[in-house]
């Protein structure tokens, strides 16, 4: 009788299987010195299984299981280290020779933006130097974007003005998708002032989809899943890739550069004087665009919708915002507010975003080992590895923020509040806020954000009010603060598990108000 002949998928998972087996057979087994290993029902699968399945609570679940500050996850071709401790994360960044942010960047632009090995190695050469081009590009953001640069003022004022033109024209009434509302004006604020007369995203709208395509999907890419474990999020993340390499290939060849900020100008200026081609300069443009906007717009929308769903904390904060304004007494002329003033005489407001950051920061910081490295005297990370601190895990652990640690609570970063901790509770807290990152490699961005998200949302704080739409009806306090979406690995802050309808509606007494 004859054989029957396999079936393709019997044979593929035949062979998946063997290459399994033959991986975890020549597994180098972990020193006793390193942080415990993380066990494994399929080795290389049930990690990646668990990511994609748990997101970010995947690190709540092993780390509820681990009685240690720090941890072993072994993925494919990479030894990651999970960190959980303050203390241990302030002494990871302590060893900024032995363990290097750069070279943990590499596995993010090659596989996420696709840069070519000719460029990896071009823009990864001497990446430990500041004259290297690595070193060079981090220099170009820390001078372009620090308090007091011109290039920052240059990029905060051509944004607000962007924003409050906007702003200026809504309708005195509108009913929003809240979230949707925010990406759609902050995209194209944010994206005609940096890339000028030619940004791509203004002379084809549907880039937009295609950006939140690729940004929706490029996790599958950046954890090297194999096309067959997940083919539909696999072929959106590279499709959506090309669409927008094409669109600022065409950007880059068109002069586009010539209108653009000068940050930009500077970014892309020193990729052209280096040698990089231009393919790969048109995906590092496309990977500023998720560092630009990517916490802005989700911090944005949960500033909004936790103060207004709290109507005496709105009080407070307009209070605040009022006692600032460059024209106290007459609403129907134009009314600035100051980030300088917010930062000096809104500590309520302040509070707030302090707040919303430590609750809805979703990136892990990573460092990469260059050397074996011991830490706190005890353990051993071993060379070519990857360290990561999730930053969403350390602030909500209740050991260091209390048992209310994944609640909302307006006022604990208050002065007053802060003070009646102990000092070690202090430093511990300290240590533990980290929604920039830290060390010597924190988000040179973080200044430009804050202005940008501050700003806009104290303006809206002032001249309207909101109330939640229940089935086309206005629900006078009726708020439901949505769940944060948890279920996925982001690269951003965290957005919202669902949308919010809105109507949004001028203040009373502030209809001819101008914001500048």
């Amino acid at each position: 009788m004859a054989l029957s002949t396999p079936s393709p998928m019997l044979v593929l998972v035949a062979v998946v299987a063997l290459l399994i087996f033959a991986a975890s057979s020549f597994r180098k087994k972990p020193d006793l010195r390193e942080p415990p290993y993380v066990s494994e029902t399929i080795p290389y699968v049930s990690h990646i299984y668990g990511l994609l399945k748990h997101g970010l609570r995947y690190f709540d679940l092993v780390s509820a299981q681990q009685p240690h500050p720090i941890f072993t996850i072994e993925l494919p071709g990479q030894k990651n280290y999970i960190v959980t401790s303050p203390e241990l994360v302030q002494a990871v960044q302590r060893n900024v020779t032995s363990l290097s942010f750069s070279p943990a960047m590499i596995p993010a632009f090659r596989r996420m933006m696709d840069i070519d090995e000719e460029g990896i190695s071009l823009i990864f050469k001497d990446a430990h130097m500041t004259t290297g081009f690595y070193g060079e590009i981090h220099r170009i953001q820390k001078a372009s974007l620090l308090p007091g640069t011109e290039s920052l003022d240059q990029l905060c004022n051509l944004v607000r003005t962007r924003l409050m033109h906007d702003v200026n024209n809504f309708p005195s009434v509108q009913v929003i998708d809240l979230y949707a509302w925010i990406q759609d004006l902050f995209m194209r604020s944010n994206n005609s002032a940096c890339f000028g007369d030619q940004d791509p995203f203004t002379l084809d709208s549907s880039l937009n989809a295609t950006f939140w395509q690729w940004e929706a999907n490029i996790k599958t890419l950046l954890l090297g899943i194999p096309w067959i474990l997940n083919p539909t999020s696999y072929t959106a993340a590279k499709s959506s890739r090309e669409k927008l390499v094409a669109a600022f290939t065409t950007y880059l060849n068109s002069n586009g550069l010539s209108s653009a900020c000068s940050f930009i100008q500077g970014l892309s200026g020193l990729g052209i004087g280096r040698g990089l081609s231009t393919e790969n300069n048109a995906k590092a443009l496309i990977g500023s665009i998720l560092a630009i906007v990517g916490n802005t717009i989700p911090t944005t929308f949960w500033l909004l919708v936790h103060v207004y769903s709290r109507p005496a904390l709105l009080l407070s904060i307009r209070a605040e915002l009022e006692a600032i304004m460059t024209s106290p007494s007459d609403m129907s002329g134009v009314i600035s507010l100051s980030y300088v003033l917010i930062k000096e005489k809104c500590p309520v407001f302040l509070s707030v975003y302090d707040e919303v950051l430590r609750l809805t920061s979703g990136i892990a910081t990573v460092r990469y080992t260059m050397e074996d490295t011991l830490i706190n005297d005890t353990w051993l990370l071993k060379k070519s590895a990857q360290v990561q601190m999730p930053t969403a895990y350390i602030h909500t652990d209740p050991t260091t923020w209390g048992s209310d640690a994944e609640q909302f609570d307006a006022e604990r970063f208050l002065e007053g509040k802060v003070k009646r901790l102990s000092r070690e509770e202090r430093t511990k807290r300290n240590a533990a806020f980290r929604p920039f990152g830290g060390g010597n490699v924190m988000c040179p961005g973080r200044h430009f954000a804050s202005h940008e998200v501050l700003g806009f949302v104290g303006t809206v704080f002032l001249g309207w009010d909101m109330e939640p739409v229940v089935d086309g009806n206005e629900e006078k306090g009726g708020w439901k603060v949505p769940e944060m979406d948890r279920s996925k690995l982001p690269l951003t802050s965290l957005k919202p598990a669902t949308d919010v309808k809105v109507r949004l509606v001028r203040r009373e007494g502030w209809e001819k108000t101008v914001f500048e």
